[in-house]
């Protein structure tokens, strides 16, 4: 099932609509075992750290507890909310976690910030409204959706503190999913496995997978040994990277 939001000339209304996903192919994660690895120090927008790419759009479809469609100067995205994974909506409490996220941003204007774009080409980010909720994080507070803990090492220090407090009080207090005696895990419905949890090197996000309309890494001038920007290709062939306020360097790939 997927939460529509439909418009007409004299109202807008949400409903469901079955259409499929969240399961089976695209799956409710990540790339599994994704390369390269991106390191860039992003910024923050809402206080959150956060990468230096953004959309704004207004929210029509939410898929499941952690995927949702953008719609931005009339183009379609897919998200992929990052550092969570929902349960699937075949599990126990799927569609509850589905029904939570489209109370948060279904028909709404959101903004997301990310770096990264998934094996299924979905945008990899963090979703805020314009009340500067941090939805990925209210999924986990709400006992909606796990902390991805696979892919901890891809927000900040400060970050992964945030969803460790938030889901140790879901859990404690038996919430969401939580309310269940013995809930599975969506990675392990998926794949049968428990993913190995990385041990982050760095109190800084460090992105692994396929940078969004990105061909290399660069190392930043003056930086540390370890420190990289991201070269970007524009439409029209030409690379650039991005400043610290956000614009365009064109000569910052040679």
């Amino acid at each position: 099932m997927i939460i529509k939001y439909l418009f007409s000339c004299s109202f807008v209304s949400a409903l469901l609509v079955g259409c499929g996903g969240g399961g089976g192919g695209e799956g409710g994660n990540h790339a599994a075992a994704p390369a390269p690895t991106i390191s860039v120090q992003g910024e923050t927008l809402c206080g959150i750290d956060v990468g230096l790419q953004r959309l704004e759009g207004s929210v029509s479809e939410v898929h499941d507890g952690d995927t949702i469609t953008l719609t931005s100067a009339g183009t379609v995205y897919k998200i992929r909310l990052d550092s969570i994974d929902a349960p699937e909506l075949a599990q126990p409490f799927g569609s509850s976690s589905q029904s939570m996220l489209a109370n948060t941003v279904l028909g709404k204007s959101v903004r997301v910030a990310y770096t990264k774009k998934d094996q299924y080409d979905r945008i990899v980010g963090a979703v805020f409204t314009d009340s500067c909720q941090y939805v990925n994080l209210n999924q986990v507070t709400t006992g909606a959706a796990w902390f991805y803990k696979a892919y901890q090492c891809e927000v900040s220090a400060a970050v992964r503190a945030q969803f460790v407090k938030a889901q140790d009080n879901a859990i404690n207090a038996k919430i969401g999913l939580w309310a269940q005696s013995d809930p599975e895990a969506p990675w392990f419905y998926r794949n049968g496995t428990e993913p190995v949890t990385p041990t982050c090197t760095s109190d800084l996000p460090i992105w692994s997978g396929t940078a969004a309309n990105s061909t290399t890494t660069i190392p930043v001038s003056g930086g540390t040994p370890t420190s990289t920007k991201t070269c970007y290709t524009g439409p029209s062939g030409g690379t650039y990277t991005l400043t610290a306020n956000g614009n365009k360097n064109y000569g910052g790939c040679y």
